[in-house]
């Protein structure tokens, strides 16, 4: 979170804010970032069958 003291914060009036749409903007990157994280959880669950074959020979 920015501090009102840092040059790159710009003030933002209550009249200017629509939360509806900032709260749209949250769910989606939400919703990107659970993508995200499920895909990479089937990519860590796939084994190739090679590999299963190697460990079974074993």
């Amino acid at each position: 979170m920015k501090s009102i003291l840092d040059r790159s914060f710009r003030y933002t009036s209550s009249t200017d804010t629509d939360l509806r749409k900032t709260f749209a903007r949250i769910r989606r990157e939400q919703r990107a970032q659970a993508r995200v994280q499920v895909e990479d959880e089937k990519l860590r669950k796939v084994v190739p069958i090679r590999e299963c074959k190697r460990a079974a020979v074993s």
